[in-house]
């Protein structure tokens, strides 16, 4: 796996820290309206992944009015805090990835869907970053950061 440079570490945490200021629910709320977003006519499926589809009146148009969305955003907002914190401890690092992609693969996530969340990741932290953080070398780094998460998650279980 091809390490993020020391500088892309650095811009990655820097702002991360930013993003950790906000609501993590809220954050994965957003996460998830972008994703199902990118999603497109797939969004329907797509969210019958996830155990919050199956609640009362659950909509892809409704996300804010679900509490199990709510409580599995912020679980992945803690997930991405978590590996941002061991991005220069990849030896520690990669088996967690390993082991929840190979958990994904058992939930029913198609490697086709990395890339949707990628893109869901980068416009999540455009919109919730100050625009002077939003730079091009911070896009950058967290697009080839999730290039080696979406990597290690996949490599052995496609």
């Amino acid at each position: 796996y091809l390490p993020l440079s020391p500088t892309q570490v650095n811009v990655i945490q820097d702002t991360w820290e930013i993003m950790k200021t906000l609501p993590a629910e809220a954050v994965g709320v957003l996460l998830f309206k972008n994703t199902f977003e990118l999603a497109g006519p797939a969004a329907e499926d797509l969210s019958k992944l996830f155990p919050f589809s199956k609640e009362k009146g659950f909509s892809v148009k409704k996300l804010d009015d679900s509490p199990g969305l709510k409580k599995h955003g912020k679980n992945v907002v803690d997930t991405v805090t978590a590996a941002i914190s061991l991005l220069t401890k990849l030896d520690e690092l990669v088996p967690i990835l390993k082991d929840l992609g190979k958990r994904h693969v058992g939930y029913g996530v198609a490697k086709a869907h990395y890339p949707v969340v990628g893109g869901a990741l980068l416009a999540t932290l455009e919109q919730g970053l100050p625009k002077e953080k939003w730079t091009a070398e911070a896009k950058a780094a967290y697009t080839k950061m999730w290039g080696v998460i979406e990597e290690v998650m996949t490599v052995d279980n496609y």
